[in-house]
């Protein structure tokens, strides 16, 4: 079980911050039941009540510090998604948003990051699909506020780190 400030991964409101645990939080909840009363650090206005005993949504802590530094030295050994084209593509982030990992996460931003080096080195305008781009936003949105508060870090820091590690490997 969760408790008041404790930050989570919640599917369907990104990372929150678990603002409190009550007994029915509002008119017309059942009063059996516990509530954790969720506040989406993605949107100002994003409040949730998830009954503390839901075992169909998916809820998860966010990582710990240590998991945190784990996961940036380990950013380098992360495969980027291949696909034939673009529709399978466009699947395989589907399916790797679905599992709610910051290693897919980052398997996203990645692709997305190599693909369009590899536009740029063609002497043409990057020029990412919207769907690319819209999936690399929701993916560093996710992530990067993640790591950002299990390290105590700003946004940039963590994505100037991330891609640190990740150039570490090819020099």
């Amino acid at each position: 079980m969760f408790a008041k400030g404790d930050y989570v991964f919640y599917a369907s409101g990104g990372i929150c911050r678990i603002e409190d645990v009550q007994r029915a939080p509002l008119p017309g909840m059942p009063e059996d039941r516990t509530y954790y009363v969720l506040r989406s650090l993605h949107d100002a206005n994003g409040v949730s009540y998830l009954p503390t005993d839901c075992t169909t949504v998916f809820l998860r802590p966010i990582l710990t510090s240590e998991q945190a530094k784990q996961f940036l030295s380990a950013a380098n050994n992360v495969e980027t998604i291949e696909a034939a084209d673009a529709k399978a593509l466009r699947t395989n982030y589907q399916e790797a948003m679905r599992k709610n990992s910051p290693d897919e996460w980052f398997r996203i931003i990645k692709t997305i990051r190599e693909r369009a080096a590899r536009l740029n080195e063609n002497a043409k305008p990057v020029k990412l699909s919207e769907t690319e781009r819209t999936f690399s936003e929701e993916a560093k949105k996710y992530l990067y506020t993640e790591l950002s508060l299990a390290l105590d870090l700003t946004v940039a820091q963590i994505e100037q780190s991330l891609f640190d590690n990740c150039n570490k490997k090819a020099e």
